[in-house]
């Protein structure tokens, strides 16, 4: 049996479409990661394997050979729509659907089916009557469908419809994006279905012969222009869809929504009104088009400037858009106007630095007269009064001095070091005497192996601010103060500081002050010892106890911080 031209060229469009499919595969397989790619995959082997098979059956003359050939057709035929289908859903971010009950129905009738084709000959439930026959000098085998081949065939056909619906879905929800690539596989549904119709009813103009498998080399091309050509798997409207859930639309600062290549693939408003790229570009742009920065740069600065001169800075805060059984389909970018609060800082370290070094310079001149006037006029009125304008200078020369002690505090990294107790209240002493007239420190300490890992400086500047805060506030001529340093339980580590003076009681206002955080109108601190006293235990991770019994004890714990 030579078959003629027309039979040639059947047969030929078989093996095109067949070796079409299996580079597909090889392209997919590279994409198998990607969401939907592994169920398309399993939609163009079945697509290749019923190509191969009827293309090869078209040219076997001997009865068996020829039955196992159209098995495999019908088997692989039936294979092709639930695959499908399945990809539809992964791909426009259903896949949850593909972990229940969904799946094994998409499952059940193709894996039923192929069992009960190759059987066939004991209870034709698939098809009965069938015929040998020749056209176009090729083998040609008709037969009668029986329910179940009917309702098999016409499973695969409606599960493909379905699955283009979800395609079409993209196309109108989310607009030019994934226009050309849904299309492109939406349409490539259509000849093979066709096929399968017409095969089915035997209608057609050539009944003796199955046309889905020639009529796959057009479902084969759209396909390859889909993955290919437009790279389809670089974008998938599933990172659209898990945005969509995470409120976007609800949100009204800037959005952007990222695939898994770092494209901008959807966005607000509000984005488009920062970004001019965003307004003229069409999606997808890489990030680094649109912002001017990439991601990783973003996400380790956490901030943005838009616009020269003054513009606007935005923080940034990004979350991962997984999709239903937890795959990475993208990220979302939120851009929050952090514009005054920079500005705000700004000014503050501005106006910090001039007030401090200003207030160094003119308190010292301001001192030095006072002092000139004081010598001078030694023995009046004036003397006195001069003498009044020293101390005022000098306790303003201090206050500066204390706020870069707490601009130090603020700004500075916990560096922990292990530190002998004993030797830091020894240098506590030794400052608090050489700074102070008459003031003794009394501390206790009980072991001199007693030690605790932290920062030193923070914990310097914790226990001498709480001493000194105790001598100047103290009445006596010769203030006294008395430190102990205990270890707390054994199991918890670290170092227990209780500060204790004969001084009136710290007033309520003071401590309720470091307690809220802030100032408020009626609660003005009078000096900045016990914020930095605060900032420091805060700092350390520690806690701050204030209580009062013939004196006042500030007890500190500071934490041991580890190795």
């Amino acid at each position: 049996m030579v078959p003629e031209l027309t039979g040639i060229a059947i047969v030929a469009a078989c093996v095109a479409a067949g070796v079409g499919s299996l580079y597909l595969l090889e392209y997919l397989y590279g994409q198998r990661d990607r969401p939907g790619a592994s169920y398309f995959m399993g939609n163009i082997a079945s697509v290749a394997a019923c190509c191969f098979a009827y293309g090869a059956a078209l040219l076997v003359t001997e009865s068996a050979l020829r039955i196992a050939l159209e098995v495999i057709t019908i088997a692989s035929v039936c294979f092709m729509g639930p695959f499908f289908l399945a990809f539809g859903l992964d791909y426009t971010g259903r896949g949850d659907l593909l972990r229940g009950p969904v799946a094994w129905s998409l499952a059940v009738v193709p894996l039923a089916t192929a069992g009960l084709a190759a059987t066939n000959s004991i209870h034709e439930l698939v098809w009965t009557d069938a015929q040998f026959g020749t056209r176009f000098g090729l083998s040609t085998l008709t037969y009668s469908f029986q329910p179940w081949g009917q309702f098999a065939l016409l499973f695969s056909v409606g599960t493909a419809a379905v699955g283009s619906l979800l395609l079409i879905g993209a196309i109108v929800s989310y607009g030019p994006l994934y226009r050309r690539e849904a299309t492109a596989v939406t349409l490539s549904t259509v000849p093979p279905s066709l096929g399968v119709l017409l095969w089915l009813f035997g209608a057609g103009p050539v009944p003796v012969l199955h046309l889905t498998a020639p009529l796959m080399v057009v479902h084969v091309a759209l396909d390859a222009y889909a993955f290919v050509g437009t790279h389809m798997f670089d974008s998938n409207p599933a990172t659209q869809r898990m945005a969509e859930q995470s409120g976007l639309d609800s949100l009204s600062d800037p959005v952007l929504v990222l695939d898994t290549e770092g494209q901008i693939v959807r966005t607000n408003d509000r984005a488009e009104q920062v970004f001019d790229a965003l307004r003229s570009a069409a999606l997808p742009i890489p990030i680094v088009t649109a912002l001017g920065v990439d991601l990783p740069t973003l996400r380790d600065s956490g901030e943005i400037s838009v616009g020269a001169g003054i513009g606007r800075t935005f923080g940034v805060s990004h979350s991962t858009l997984t999709g239903p059984g937890d795959d990475v389909v993208g990220e979302m970018v939120v851009l929050y106007d952090v514009s005054r609060e920079r500005q705000r800082e700004q000014q503050l370290a501005v106006l910090n630095r001039i007030l401090r070094h200003n207030l160094r310079n003119e308190t010292t001149v301001i001192s030095g007269h006072a002092e000139m006037l004081r010598e001078t006029l030694a023995g009046t009125e004036q003397s006195d009064q001069a003498a009044t304008i020293a101390k005022a200078s000098g306790r303003l020369t201090t206050i500066a001095e204390k706020v870069h002690t707490f601009e130090t505090v603020q700004e500075r990294d916990l560096t922990p070091e292990r530190l002998s107790v004993t030797d830091l209240l020894a240098e506590v002493e030794a400052e608090c005497v050489a700074a102070t007239t008459g003031a003794a420190v009394d501390w206790s300490v009980p072991s001199d192996e007693l030690r605790v890992r932290t920062d030193s400086v923070l914990v310097s500047l914790l226990v001498s601010n709480l001493v000194e805060n105790a001598v100047v506030h103290s009445e006596a001529a010769e203030p006294t103060v008395t430190v102990t340093a205990t270890a707390p339980p054994a199991d918890s580590g670290g170092v227990t500081f209780e500060v204790s003076d004969s001084n009136d009681r710290i007033p309520p206002v003071e401590i309720e002050s470091l307690r809220s955080g802030d100032e408020t109108p009626l609660q003005h601190g009078q000096g900045v010892g016990l914020w930095i006293v605060y900032w420091c235990v805060t700092k350390l991770q520690g806690e701050i106890e204030f209580e009062y019994d013939d004196g006042n004890h500030v007890s500190v714990t500071v934490p041991d911080l580890g190795e």
